[in-house]
């Protein structure tokens, strides 16, 4: 043990307070901000170049991450100790666990939120191409999931990906808030060390620095707004497995689901159980729970880093995680989805039927019990065909294919802006974080 003085890695409270099993979830960007904290260290000439070299060179070939030690930074301390001798110990310098964990649990939700807004896009992408294609098929609409009112699947697609197109705006948003750097807070009050936070922010590729020290170190409420959003992406999802489960059931039969996304019974053979949709019905449930896990955890702590804090770490991969799978699933369902040609129940034109009387001059409300009374005495016979209905309706975001023509291109421009905005962001964090490469291969050729 490197911090405390007293037990062995053998003692049950070690075992009970370390958070190694999910300090694998950040191996890499623990690595990463140590390396930045140094070069910070060179730039500030409180180190010279051919300590630099030596450290850096042993952060390089740290590997693996051993058993035995509380927690990744005590094993990364002591390994470059004991790598680099006498001189390792200057990583200590102006430099906290407290801080150190907040900036690579920024960095990792970082990458992590990234992945998900690109996958979003790419489901974005699929629905609207498919909706092209199902643009004149019919498809039922249904509220309390009773017949409602004729529309396409195509205007089915495009409800989906408007859902979410929301989700990936406030994803977005909650990934700039992410992007803050934490590094040179300390422990909790800063130190007395002049190192340059802008500076170290700029390595990392972050837009700015988190100002309070406190704030910086002990705060995770945008952690916890980043699960809240996926949670809320999940549950999106987890509505439209919903409806597959049910338009695919033979009580329905709407939809055909690929079969690489159902399963038989080990005694009916018949059956086609969506069980994918299932599956992801139940991650959105527990994503939830995730999300109830790591505020309650949250709630109690006072201000300040308390050790509770790592014990929200591996909730939040857990949850990315389920995000990401039921992202890739969702879109290999759309890509083989096929519509069965079931006839809509024509009782779903009575609406139609009702603004057509109230067209011709009798007040709706009179127009609509008129057409009531036929459908309840089974005399209801309407004048105008289910694919007429379509055609007529009249405001944008209907399922019209003539106005669906017009909103595919505001729909499409707008995911060609959001894929743009992705695009020129993450150029914007490859490009700062360029300067860490450049300045590491500099120091790197010390001796050579």
């Amino acid at each position: 043990m490197l911090y405390r003085k007293w037990g062995s890695k053998n003692d049950e409270v070690i075992k009970y307070t370390s958070s190694i099993d999910s300090d694998k979830e950040i191996f890499q960007e623990v690595k990463l901000v140590m390396k930045a904290h140094v070069i910070e260290l060179y730039l500030d000439k409180i180190i010279d170049k051919k300590i630099s070299k030596k450290i850096l060179d042993a952060i390089n070939n740290f590997n693996e991450l051993p058993e035995g030690y509380e927690d990744i930074h005590e094993a990364l301390e002591d390994f470059i100790i004991k790598n680099v001798g006498e001189d390792g110990g200057w990583i200590g310098l102006a430099r906290s666990r407290n801080d150190h964990v907040a900036t690579a649990l920024r960095l990792k939700m970082r990458a992590e939120i990234i992945e998900i807004l690109e996958s979003i896009i790419e489901l974005r992408k699929l629905l609207i191409e498919k909706s092209k294609v199902f643009k004149n098929v019919l498809f039922p609409s249904y509220t309390h999931f009773q017949p409602a009112q004729p529309t396409t699947f195509s205007h089915y697609m495009l409800y989906i990906e408007e859902e979410l197109s929301s989700r990936w705006n406030i994803l977005f948003s909650v990934l700039k808030n992410i992007n803050r750097s934490p590094l040179g807070s300390g422990a909790v009050v800063g130190t007395n060390i002049a190192i340059n936070r802008s500076r170290e922010a700029e390595l990392l590729g972050f837009d700015n620095i988190i100002i309070n020290t406190i704030s910086a170190t002990a705060s995770r409420a945008d952690l916890i707004s980043s699960v809240s959003e996926i949670t809320n992406l999940m549950i999106s999802m987890s509505r439209i497995a919903e409806d597959m489960i049910l338009l695919s059931s033979s009580f329905t039969g709407y939809v055909k689901i690929p079969d690489s996304q159902v399963s038989t019974s080990s005694l009916m053979p018949q059956k086609r159980n969506a069980v994918t949709m299932e599956i992801l019905r139940s991650k959105g449930g527990e994503c939830i729970g995730i999300l109830t896990s790591v505020m309650s955890i949250y709630k109690g702590i006072p201000s300040g880093y308390d050790l509770d804090l790592q014990e929200i770490n591996k909730n939040l991969w857990n949850c990315i995680k389920i995000a990401k799978s039921s992202l890739e699933v969702l879109k290999d369902l759309f890509e083989g989805i096929e519509i069965l040609n079931k006839e809509i129940d024509k009782s779903t034109l009575a609406t139609d039927e009702a603004e057509k009387i109230a067209n011709e001059g009798k007040p709706y409300r009179q127009a609509y019990f008129d057409v009531a009374d036929k459908v309840m005495h089974g005399s209801f016979s309407p004048t105008i065909t289910l694919n007429e209905s379509i055609e007529l309706k009249s405001v944008s975001g209907s399922p019209n294919p003539k106005i669906l023509e017009e909103d595919l291109k505001l729909i499409g421009k707008r995911l060609d802006l959001d894929k743009l905005s992705l695009s020129e962001y993450k150029s914007l964090i490859v490009s700062k974080m360029g300067q860490l490469r450049v300045i590491e291969d500099d120091i790197m050729q010390e001796g050579l």
